[in-house]
């Protein structure tokens, strides 16, 4: 049943059990009638009178859901099917509660599928932006002051949406409500109908509260601010099995640590996501190969044993 649904959506197999906790049944009865191609909203709307009472509320709900993406042609917004890749995210972040009803063992599986496939995804846009050609998401590492100044430089209300990464790989407890992200066009999460706006100094006080949680900041400069972790974050473990470390996200600072400084408080060693800074008893060690020079080690640091030299 829905087998036409299931491959115009590109539901993996190991996610097909679950297919109707990803979508509705009205949703599933749509994608079924549907074609891989741009539908104008008259077309659409004429389409779902067949099964819904209320065609309008559901597109826009079908939209907000991740499970149509809009697309633009001659200057005209027309409507398509959407993937699993996509609305995975979105029914993680917004409905985490059936996400944490699927058995540990099937998320866990269809977590590594998505890392998987976003790196899959991701490999053309590094190569590019590696030539010089755009931006990359989550491009460089932030430092603190460097994520305040640009929230300070933006000309736009940012706004919060919850951690995707983390939403998705459920791999820690750190706060979630920490993504800042600035742009609000076509399938962008505002334009779905998600987010809260931020004030710059709410803003900067999502920042302070990542940092303090040992949440890196990651950014391209014209999307957003993620702020995440090495367990969860998608483009970090993608990094990792790509074998790009310090290239993405471009690590800019060398850590040092002054030994004869350090009180040994552990503080770094709780905060590091790479296990670079080490804590046995009241010994720390330092291990400069594994630093992938997020920084936030510093920030953290109560003496100040901690500082950054740019690259």
């Amino acid at each position: 049943m829905y087998d036409k649904a299931a491959k115009l959506f590109e539901i993996p197999d190991l996610a097909l059990p679950f297919m109707e906790t990803f979508l509705d049944t009205e949703e599933l009865c749509l994608l079924e009638t549907m074609e891989p191609r741009n539908y104008s909203p008259n077309e659409l709307l004429t389409l779902l009178k067949n099964f819904t009472d209320d065609p309008e509320a559901f597109v826009k709900n079908a939209y907000s859901r991740g499970v149509l993406n809009k697309a633009e042609e001659a200057g005209k917004i027309f409507f398509r099917p959407a993937n699993f890749y996509t609305r995975l995210a979105f029914f993680a972040q917004y409905e985490p509660g059936l996400w944490a009803e699927i058995p540990a063992s099937e998320r866990e599986k269809i977590d590594e599928w998505y890392v998987a496939r976003y790196m899959e995804k991701a490999k053309p846009r590094l190569d590019a932006a590696l030539r010089g050609e755009g931006l990359i998401e989550n491009a460089s590492f932030f430092t603190l002051d460097e994520a305040f100044a640009l929230i300070d430089s933006l000309e736009c209300e940012p706004y919060m949406v919850p951690c995707n990464c983390k939403s998705v790989a459920l791999n820690c407890e750190k706060p979630r409500s920490v993504c800042i992200l600035f742009k609000r066009g076509l399938n962008s999460e505002w334009d779905r109908g998600h987010g809260r706006p931020l004030s710059k100094e709410e803003a900067k006080a999502i920042l302070r509260l990542a940092d303090k949680s040992g949440l890196m900041h990651t950014s391209e400069e014209d999307a957003a601010i993620c702020n995440c972790c090495g367990d969860c974050c998608y483009p970090i473990r993608a990094s990792k099995r790509i074998g790009t470390q310090g290239v993405w996200p471009k690590q800019r600072y060398r850590i040092i640590w002054d030994e004869k400084k350090c009180v040994a408080c552990g503080r770094c060693a709780k905060v590091c996501n790479f296990g670079a800074f080490r804590q046995a008893g009241r010994k720390i060690t330092f291990e400069e190969k594994d630093c992938w020079g997020c920084t936030i080690c510093g920030s953290n640091c109560p003496v100040g044993a901690i500082s950054i030299e740019k690259i």
